[in-house]
């Protein structure tokens, strides 16, 4: 599939749900090799680690390239869901081989402080956007 072609639809779509939750739904795409969290509300600490370990397990084995996550409607993140994504999501994503991280954000306050310490703290290769598409670009370059 050619870059200029994807669409945020290419990934976020009926045919791609992993799991639907009541703050965040989880995609797939074979075909792209992109695993993609839309968040769309407010959770706790075991909402959040229960929905990344239910995408480890969903995806294994399909080698996934790299993870989109929307966060413009994510509630604040907890200190320590953003530790357990710094401590085991972000190394057990990169040993799956997702070596690219596209996020979609409105840039709140909130959201730079925490989207800057994961970065910080991963090292991983992040593209900051507000075009869901350019994100998606940046993971498949």
């Amino acid at each position: 599939m050619e870059t200029l072609k994807i669409t945020e639809s290419s990934l976020v779509n009926e045919e791609n749900i992993l799991t639907r939750y009541s703050f965040a739904t989880t995609y797939f795409d074979s075909t792209l090799k992109i695993v993609g969290v839309v968040w769309h509300g407010t959770f706790k600490t075991e909402d959040y680690i229960q929905l990344f370990d239910k995408i480890f397990e969903d995806i294994q084995g399909k080698n996934p390239i790299g993870f989109y996550s929307d966060i413009r409607k994510q509630g604040v993140v907890p200190v320590e869901a953003r530790k357990y994504f710094e401590n085991v999501c972000s190394p057990k994503g990169t040993a799956m081989g997702m070596n690219k991280t596209g996020v979609v954000t409105d840039a709140s306050p909130f959201k730079k402080y925490y989207l800057n310490t994961v970065i910080k703290m991963t090292k991983r290769p992040v593209k900051l956007t507000s075009n869901p598409v350019e994100a998606l670009e940046f993971i498949l370059s």
